[in-house]
């Protein structure tokens, strides 16, 4: 009798093992994601804002991505200056657990997108259709 309540308290600690790691699988995989990859020529200065929090990527090369969870849900933008001191400022885009918000940063500007849509910030304003320059 003994013998099977060993092997039976045995049992249930390794299925609570298993699903507590499976818990914080979960939970570190629902976490959102953010990406952001400068595809100018130049270096760029970034920085995400999103509820009350930011954060600044620094510095990010030509070609180069960076990678950052964002807790919860919300909505962020990416400031965006480049080396002569313009600055460009995303469109507000919408994240949720496990969303993946990518950022793509251009000579001109800045494209966002995610599962859940798609934004674009210019340095040039755009006309309404049919309105010319």
């Amino acid at each position: 009798m003994k013998h099977s309540l060993k092997q039976l308290a045995i049992a249930l600690a390794v299925i609570v093992a298993a699903l507590g790691a499976l818990f914080v699988a979960i939970a570190y995989w629902a976490v959102p994601t953010a990406e952001v990859r400068n595809e100018s020529a130049a270096a760029v200065q970034v920085v995400a804002q999103w509820r009350n929090q930011s954060h600044d990527l620094g510095a990010i090369r030509p070609g180069q991505t960076e990678v950052f969870r964002v807790p919860g849900e919300g909505g962020i933008t990416f400031s965006v200056t480049y080396a002569d001191g313009r600055q460009v400022i995303s469109p507000e885009m919408y994240y949720t657990l496990t969303t993946t918000v990518r950022a793509v940063v251009s000579e001109q500007s800045i494209s966002v997108d995610s599962e859940l849509g798609l934004a674009t910030a210019d340095q040039n304003p755009r006309n309404a259709p049919g309105q010319k320059r």
